[in-house]
């Protein structure tokens, strides 16, 4: 069977997405077993509370405008440069907003938590703060995304992370202190940020800032708005785990937590890799009206997502604790019962992938805050009350209830959002019915 052009260069293009994740997975991972078995448990804690400290300003960076660019791309070819010059200068003034915040946490002190050095932290916090200005430019990778084009992207964003993996490594090596390690994260970011200005310069010819209407800008804004709301929730809920034991338990329960975390979510990118790259492929189909082949692909995508994530957490909780131990050293052997029970929140992040992009192409963006806002406030609440009973564990226990209700649950409450609940569902029963949907002869679940 012969492939279409165009599918030729989906497959490209995930190629090079899942080659930058792998890439970039094994790096960050050899870097987080350096600086782990370097700092112990209580010093990999404070650098991993300060990182989620500022992952919960980055959805102002971002702005809800992500997957908006890249439908606006899609369907307007001929203004790509008012859309890229709008949304990067919308995004800076968010990146702003986060960055002033952060700085103000850093000059007052509030929010940082018993640390041993608590002007280290500071000065930490405000360097990672001013290097947030320039998250707000990844923008302009989704222009690449909506052309098929992510090996420019790629290219430069494994060079800058290798190199900089490099440069942990040596400050891991010279026993640097900890607001020489957040240099090296912030200006990794910086580098990040110009990298993607300079591809665009060289493939796009650079951004255009006459292009820049505010009109248009506020419009995106207001179509964004919900998904604004929702970042915020999302991050709350992805990171308030560690920020809450830091206040609850102890640093030495974010190290062993932040551990085990990271271990399980660095195969997210699967899913995000995949949804990405088909995004604009489901688009079309969505504004070619193909109903019937339009869900088949959101089924066999959604099927695909949740074996692939079963895999992993089965294997995952089975390998743990050799793994952790072998990797980590026997000060995280905590971090074994942390992991298999955080794993499995997977199959709820891999499906949402999917839906996450299906809300956007349906125009159902609130539902994207109300699913998220549940798994924010339910996360909050469930740490509050498993973290003083069961430390580390409970705060998993906590996540994967959160990723439950916020990623499946919440789409039942709603009409409008059920069938892609029953998308779910079925993905979800496919192994107690032996994959009953896929024998030959056997015709396809038609959309309840």
């Amino acid at each position: 069977m012969t492939l279409s052009p165009f599918l030729k260069k989906v497959f490209a293009n995930t190629s090079w997405l899942l080659s930058d994740k792998v890439i970039a997975m094994a790096a960050n991972l050899l870097v987080s077993l350096a600086l782990a078995r370097s700092l112990g448990p209580a010093g990999f804690g404070e650098l991993s509370y300060l990182l989620a400290l500022i992952a919960m300003v980055m959805p102002l960076a971002a702005l809800g405008l992500n997957a908006i660019v890249t439908r606006e791309l899609v369907n307007q070819p001929d203004g790509e440069s008012r859309v890229i010059a709008t949304a990067t200068g919308f995004r800076l003034f968010g990146a702003l907003a986060g960055t002033l915040v952060c700085l103000i946490l850093a000059v007052t002190g509030l929010g940082l938590g018993d640390f041993k050095a608590a002007e280290q932290a500071q000065y930490a916090l405000a360097l990672l703060a001013f290097a947030n200005l320039f998250n707000a430019l990844a923008v302009l990778e989704f222009w690449f995304q909506a052309h098929l084009q992510a090996k420019f992207v790629v290219r430069m964003r494994l060079f800058i992370t290798i190199a900089f993996a490099i440069f942990k490594l040596l400050a891991v090596w010279l026993h640097a202190d900890l607001v020489s390690v957040i240099a090296i994260f912030a200006l990794e970011t910086i580098c990040l940020g110009l990298g993607y200005v300079i591809i665009y310069r060289m493939r796009a010819g650079g951004i255009n800032l006459q292009d820049f209407d505010f009109s248009y800008g506020v419009k995106l804004l207001k179509q964004s708005f919900w998904l604004v709301l929702s970042g915020i929730a999302a991050v709350i809920y992805l990171k308030v785990d560690q920020l809450m034991l830091q206040h609850l338990a102890t640093t030495a329960d974010v190290g062993t937590y932040a551990v085990a975390a990271r271990l399980s979510e660095v195969w997210y990118f699967f899913a995000d890799a995949i949804v990405i790259s088909l995004f604009p492929a489901i688009i079309k189909l969505g504004k070619q009206a193909n109903t019937k082949l339009y869900w088949h692909r959101l089924q066999q995508v959604s099927d695909g997502l949740f074996f692939v994530a079963v895999a992993i957490a089965v294997s995952v909780s089975l390998l743990a604790k050799p793994v952790i131990v072998l990797l980590f050293g026997a000060d995280y052997l905590p971090s074994v019962q942390i992991l298999q029970i955080h794993i499995w929140a997977g199959i709820f992040v891999f499906m949402r992938a999917l839906v996450s992009k299906w809300l956007l192409a349906e125009d159902l963006l609130p539902f994207s805050l109300v699913s998220h806002g549940f798994g924010a406030i339910i996360n909050v609440a469930a740490n509050w009350v498993l973290i003083p009973i069961w430390g580390a564990q409970g705060a998993a226990i906590a996540t994967l209830i959160s990723y439950f209700i916020a990623s499946y649950l919440a789409f039942w409450l709603s009409p409008k959002t059920r069938p892609i609940a029953k998308v779910m569902s079925r993905s979800i029963l496919l192994p107690f019915t032996l994959g009953h949907r896929y024998w030959p002869k056997t015709a396809l679940t038609k959309r309840s």
